[in-house]
């Protein structure tokens, strides 16, 4: 196995309320067709959102989450599964507790647009972007940084935390295995800046629950030995 080195840095640990891009003008006019708005595609793009929330505010709450869990998790989701959920996203902050965890980030969207309705009546939706500016220790690290993906960054953090965060308690043996599947649903989302060879580091933005990466409040920096899937040879 290669001995992976890295310098890692927490430039942000920021507490926020939507992820970027995960609703969009042409998801906000799939909530009007869905709910056969009059004229749908005629609202201005600039309107968009606020004419989706508008009509779903014309329906009671637990219809307008139904409406919103069937357009957003038809294919994951029975009838009676989501008729469920729109009980307990009223209280329950499902994009942490729900079993399934390949449904958070979903269930986080969900959230959001069921806030902007209702926002009294559901949780604020919050989750946390996290900015690491991370550097190779040494020449086989280089690789990670060029061609970063969830399970190297999964990795990541759970270094800068000690084992009793939650990553490490459900996950020990795949952190440490070659194969961490479940990676892909704890890192929602990622920006990188790019491989900078001057100083062989890379700067990531993720965007994950609160639930994952708690215990990184108050670090500044740490050490990690993160590998991706497939290089335990």
């Amino acid at each position: 196995m290669a001995n992976f080195k890295y310098d890692v840095r927490v430039l942000e640990l920021k507490e926020i309320h939507e992820i970027p891009g995960a609703w969009t003008n042409e998801d906000f006019l799939d909530v009007l067709h869905h709910l056969e708005y009059d004229d749908a595609d005629t609202v201005p793009f600039e309107e968009l959102k606020e004419m989706a929330t508008l009509a779903l505010s014309d329906l009671t709450v637990e219809d307008a989450a139904v409406n919103i869990l069937e357009l957003r998790l038809k294919e994951q989701l029975n009838i009676g599964q989501r008729q469920n959920l729109a009980s307990e996203l009223q209280d329950d902050r499902l994009w942490e507790e729900y079993s399934d965890i390949k449904l958070h980030e979903a269930l986080f969207n969900v959230g959001c647009m069921l806030y902007w309705t209702f926002p009294k009546q559901f949780p604020t939706p919050d989750i946390v972007r996290i900015t690491l500016k991370v550097i190779a220790l040494n020449k086989e690290s280089v690789l990670n940084l060029v061609k970063p993906g969830s399970s190297f960054l999964t990795r990541l953090l759970n270094d800068g935390m000690d084992e009793h965060n939650i990553i490490y308690r459900l996950f020990d043996e795949n952190i440490k295995s070659d194969k961490f599947p479940e990676s892909e649903h704890i890192i929602w989302k990622f920006e990188e800046s790019g491989f900078t060879p001057e100083d062989n580091s890379n700067t990531f933005t993720i965007y994950t629950s609160w639930n994952w990466v708690d215990e990184l409040k108050g670090v500044q920096g740490f050490e990690s030995t993160a590998f991706s899937d497939g290089q335990l040879k």
